[in-house]
């Protein structure tokens, strides 16, 4: 285990432990570069020295390095800490799909396939990169508050042309209830693969079980070889005639009658859900055939063989009359040489300057400094300039940059004071929800991040506030009906802070709500915020043009603009703009706005939650 504090790779400072798996252990922690929150994934120590677990963290590393996209983990760095590999990650703030699954049971189908189109898009991109998960299953799928999906762990992805062998004995590589029956027999594994285990995880999304089930993993193991599944319309009314044909379809034990491309499992999910009663996910293909391999292209490594040893050869010689004519001017026993100085230098040039000077350096300590960068050397002993014997260890402190923040403690706290506390640690405040607790009622009884963590300026820091159970209620299902009548629906259960947001979406028809924060079945109350996403872009007859200017604080401060509207009696804010801006000053703001009605309108603008401006703007008719 690594100690919080410890440095990683001269760059990250690690906060706290906030998972650990089946190799690895999994730290949140700080980039003292950029201050930015990170996730270290480090293999744990009992495999340092076991050679397929650290070629499967390999393989894991270059698979997240070179996929980029916006519902897979991203990865940015990887090393090596006290023998041990890690891998940066990008710090994703959601629950897993598996905890949800576990508090709440199954979903309702619009939820379900709005969550696995996602996943199918992630597999889509991985698959297009040539990469094959081999471990989709809940557990590895990250759902954010937005309901936006990341996909995660390529612990034991492959390449599509490689070999790949799964099932040996009775070691399993991957989780044996989502395991194809290919996997399970040893056999190669294509893309179809990852396609059946997301079958196998839409199953248990729909009807609260997996298909396949038993006393050991070996028994699992041959279900998926050898069974039928339970259809699961037969275990769930809620589950759609066309829904089940396509789980069924993915669900198949051929690979060639299942489905071929992620693209076309998540058209039919769409379809599926406008026309829930409809066949087309009945007909298989018979004739189709796996796409053919591509070739491997052998290497030819003789004509770089020989230029490599003819390189080689010039840079012994080259050495060798360094070594010559540096001993033509000195002595070996007692040679000075003038320090180099390597303030203001990074680790990697401070140890490179060294080294050319005859020095060796090494790392004394770390401080946190206020104008020399992260990572930069702020000392060194002895100083450049001086004189000292050649081989001698120049010790240098390293800069952390700008003292961290730490999470102030907030319990007991009321929502006020909260934020207060927050801000003068440079700190914001995140979602604010609420569940019955010892805690007087209306202060808070949890916090997302734990009292003195050290942690970055301008992290978000949700709440939990005391509740009874008289005053708090289940946020209801706000989805599947045109936006009038879901603002009725709120209108009656009392909420007052409404936000919301259009965008387009395949899965329903224009102006019907499909996304809804916070998720049904959430503690809430009245006065919780609640932001709808709706089908379309509304069509107005007037705009007008918006221009603010924003001093930003922190990069990646998230900013919106809204609008005042009502609907039969209940007010509401339409967004018109949103934005993840980077750190600066006076940071330009301007887009078009439209609006249902002509003459003067104010604009509010948000930061972080936060209101920030408000301005009145003249909306004309269009092209006047």
């Amino acid at each position: 285990m690594i100690a919080q504090g410890t440095i990683v790779g001269h760059r990250y400072r690690i906060v706290d432990l906030i998972g650990t798996g089946g190799m690895a252990h999994v730290y949140r922690a700080v980039n003292l570069s950029s201050r930015k929150v990170v996730a270290i994934k480090v293999l744990k120590d009992e495999y340092r020295n076991d050679a397929e677990f650290l070629r499967r963290f390999e393989r894991e590393a270059r698979a997240v390095l070179h996929l980029s996209h916006e519902n897979i983990v991203r990865a940015f760095d990887v090393g090596e800490t006290d023998g041990l590999p890690y891998i940066v990650l990008e710090f994703v703030d959601g629950r897993t799909l598996k905890e949800i699954l576990d508090e709440n049971g199954p979903m309702p189908a619009r939820i379900a396939v709005a969550l696995v189109v996602q996943v199918l898009d992630a597999l889509g991109a991985a698959h297009a990169a040539g990469i094959i998960h081999r471990d989709v299953k809940p557990q590895n799928v990250i759902v954010m508050q937005s309901g936006k999906v990341k996909l995660m762990d390529f612990g034991i992805a492959r390449e599509v042309d490689a070999n790949t062998v799964t099932f040996a004995g009775s070691t399993v590589l991957g989780s044996v209830h989502y395991l194809s029956p290919e996997q399970a027999k040893g056999l190669p594994v294509t893309e179809g693969s990852d396609l059946y285990s997301t079958g196998i995880m839409l199953y248990e999304m729909l009807t609260g079980h997996v298909p396949f089930d038993g006393d050991t993993s070996v028994a699992i193991a041959l279900k998926q070889i050898s069974d039928i599944p339970t259809p699961p319309i037969e275990v769930s009314n809620k589950v759609s005639p066309a829904l089940n044909d396509i789980i069924l379809r993915s669900l198949n034990k051929d690979p060639n009658r299942r489905y071929f491309t992620a693209d076309e499992m998540s058209a039919h999910l769409r379809r599926a859900l406008k026309e829930p009663t409809g066949e087309f996910a009945r007909f298989i293909p018979s004739a189709k055939t796996q796409q053919q391999k591509k070739p491997v292209r052998k290497k030819r490594a003789h004509g770089a063989l020989k230029i490599g040893l003819v390189v080689a050869a010039l840079i012994a010689v080259l050495v060798g009359i360094f070594i010559v004519l540096r001993n033509v001017y000195q002595t070996e026993s007692d040679a000075f040489e003038v320090v180099p100085t390597i303030v203001d230098q990074s680790v990697d040039e401070a140890k490179q300057k060294a080294e050319n000077f005859g020095f060796t350096f090494e790392i004394q300590d770390y401080e946190n400094s206020d104008t020399v960068a992260s990572g930069d050397i702020i000392l060194q002993t002895p100083e450049g300039g001086l004189k000292a014997k050649r081989g001698t260890v120049i010790y240098g402190i390293v800069s952390l940059g700008p003292a961290a923040p730490l999470v102030p403690d907030l319990i007991g706290l009321s929502p006020d004071e909260a934020r207060h506390e927050l801000e003068e640690s440079g700190l914001v405040l995140g979602n604010v929800t609420y569940r019955v607790s010892e805690v007087a009622i209306g202060y808070v009884c949890e916090q997302s991040i734990a009292p003195d963590t050290e942690t970055t300026n301008g992290q978000v820091i949700d709440i939990v506030i005391s509740a009874s159970s008289e005053t708090t209620f289940d946020m209801p299902y706000a989805m599947d009906l045109p936006l009038n009548l879901t603002l009725d629906q709120l209108r009656v259960a009392s909420f007052n802070n409404i936000f919301v947001r259009y965008a387009e979406s395949n899965i329903v028809e224009d102006g019907v709500v499909y996304l809804q924060d916070p998720l049904p079945g959430t503690q809430v109350l009245p006065e919780t915020a609640v932001t709808l996403t709706v089908c379309g872009k509304p069509v107005y007859d007037y705009e007008a043009d918006i221009a603010f200017n924003l001093d930003v604080e922190n990069s990646g401060t998230k900013v919106f603009a809204v609008l005042q509207e009502t609907y039969n009696g209940l007010s509401y804010y339409r967004i018109l703009y949103e934005a993840t801006l980077e750190k600066g000053e006076k940071v330009p703001i301007s887009f078009t706005a439209t609006s249902d009605v002509e003459g003067t309108r104010e604009i509010m603008l948000f930061s972080d939650g936060a209101q920030v401006k408000q301005q009145d703007y003249t909306f004309t008719s269009k092209g006047s």
